[in-house]
């Protein structure tokens, strides 16, 4: 069959993201035979009228669309990624009777209930490279598609979903054979390489196990490996960047992948965004180091014990201390992610993260995120808690965006004290702050220009401590609650 495959992403608040997940589901479509174009929006200057183009000249009889956001998980400057996406689909069906298969991390997160709100024919939960190319055989043969595992789609009774299923065998993506880098170059895009899936961690919030499971399954490192080289000699990106969804969980696999990199003497660049604290150990970053890393993220979420602990992370703040001393003293640049107002947060544990990073982690290498509020996902013992509170009322499928407050603090109050952080520490920014602008724009093309490696947010804490910045943001970079202006920072 004709397939067309869509890649709906065009968010790069931090940095392009290339569509690793269309990649490997774009391969598997290809090696059962079928015919399969890729039609990426993240490079599109005009989407709409690229997708008339690929849609008049390709003639497709099937079009998956692969959806990764869904919306900038900033609840005070809230961007909604899924109306365009309806959008898009009501595009496709004015213009072609081929039947619309969504998929994508974010239509795992919200399984069936998707459906709802976009009309779209089917939607794939989960691993999509195996589904996909069953869901055609569907699709070709006009059969029933009950037998395919991780498919959502509707019957006169209503929304049926199938039993999830993973696949057993991880290979490399072959995201060179349908993607143009040059754009993604110049955004300052890294080059992703999956070297495992499933992630083991209990996280209260996280619905990343809807995506890929539970259950770690890692690649031969000598394979990912492989897989870098040929890369980097054939296409050149300037940088990779390791997308597991726990990096160092388990640190065997991850220090393993460093020693292979390093044996072969690759000279390439490296990063990851999803370090994770509490396996945070000077051997290992020696072992980044000598592979190439150039910076690292780690996610502590909070710096205080009982927020932690209620957030289920699985480490202390003791921990989180440590790593902190440890990523300092290796010399790596690196991001920290963190979060405000989840559950059992009050003044005294959003003082404890706050003080926490304003004594330990304002060093010039060091860029701190931090967001107020978490997003409710379906599935999650956060969204769960949020109804037995009742914050979100039962029927509510989460598909629209809805945040989780504590109770026992204001959002307000929890913007006074990170606004009063970033007065004092440019290297901190809210999440409400990462609008793309053509500042940004201007400032990762001067990056590009002189040769440097991505990630390019890597060198922001250097840029936000420059004065002429230092004192804009000062004066117009109050976050606010959603719907009102920003607060005042020094109150």
């Amino acid at each position: 069959m004709r397939v067309l495959l869509v890649n709906a992403n065009r968010a790069r608040e931090l940095l392009a993201v290339p569509p690793i997940g269309l990649a490997y589901v774009a391969d598997a479509a290809a090696r059962a035979g079928h015919q399969v174009q890729v039609v990426d929006l993240m490079t599109a200057r005009h989407p709409l009228t690229a997708i008339a183009l690929g849609v008049a000249r390709f003639r497709p009889e099937v079009v998956g669309i692969s959806v990764r956001n869904l919306d900038n998980l900033a609840h005070q400057e809230l961007t909604y990624y899924l109306d365009d996406v309806g959008a898009l689909i009501d595009r496709l069906h004015a213009i072609t009777p081929a039947p619309v298969v969504v998929g994508g991390a974010a239509i795992s997160v919200l399984g069936g209930p998707v459906l709802n709100h976009l009309k779209a024919d089917y939607a794939v939960v989960g691993e999509g490279e195996e589904t996909l190319v069953r869901l055609l055989q569907v699709i070709e043969g006009r059969s029933d598609p009950s037998g395919v595992p991780n498919l959502c789609y509707r019957t006169a009774a209503g929304i049926v979903a199938t039993p999830r299923a993973v696949c057993q065998v991880l290979g490399p993506s072959g995201l060179e054979r349908w993607v143009r880098w040059g754009p993604y170059g110049r955004f300052g895009a890294t080059w992703p390489i999956q070297s495992k899936r499933g992630c083991p961690l209990g996280c209260m919030y996280c619905a990343y196990h809807a995506v890929e499971g539970h259950r770690t399954r890692p690649r031969d490192p000598r394979e990912v490996v492989d897989e870098i080289e040929r890369v980097a000699r054939e296409i050149g990106p300037r940088a990779f960047e390791i997308v597991d969804s726990a990096f160092n969980v388990p640190p065997d696999s991850a220090w393993m992948l460093c020693e292979e990199i390093a044996r072969r003497g690759l000279r390439v660049h490296l990063t990851t965004t999803s370090v994770n604290p509490g396996m945070v150990s000077a051997e290992g970053l020696v072992l980044m180091k000598r592979a190439g890393f150039n910076s690292l993220m780690l996610s502590p979420d909070a710096a205080s014990d009982t927020t932690l602990e209620a957030l289920g992370k699985g480490f202390t703040a003791g921990d989180v201390a440590r790593a902190a001393e440890l990523v300092r003293g290796s010399g790596l640049r690196c991001g920290w992610f963190f979060m405000l107002g989840g559950p059992g947060e009050t003044p005294e544990t959003a003082e404890e993260t706050t003080g926490f990073i304003e004594r330990e982690l304002t060093w010039p290498r060091s860029l701190v995120i931090v967001t107020t509020g978490v997003r409710l996902l379906p599935g999650t013992a956060l969204a769960e808690l949020a109804v037995r509170q009742g914050l979100v009322a039962p029927d509510d499928d989460l598909v629209r965006p809805s945040f989780y407050f504590s109770p026992e603090v204001s959002e307000a109050t929890l913007l006074r004290r990170v606004n009063r952080a970033i007065v004092g520490h440019p290297g901190i920014v809210h999440t409400a702050e990462q609008g793309r602008t053509l500042l940004s724009d201007i400032r990762d093309w001067a990056f590009y220009l002189s040769g440097q490696a991505p990630p390019y947010w890597r060198f922001y804490p250097e840029v936000l401590r420059s004065t002429p910045l230092r004192q804009l943001r000062s004066r117009f970079s109050a976050v606010g609650p959603a719907g009102h202006p920003g607060v005042n920072q020094t109150g």
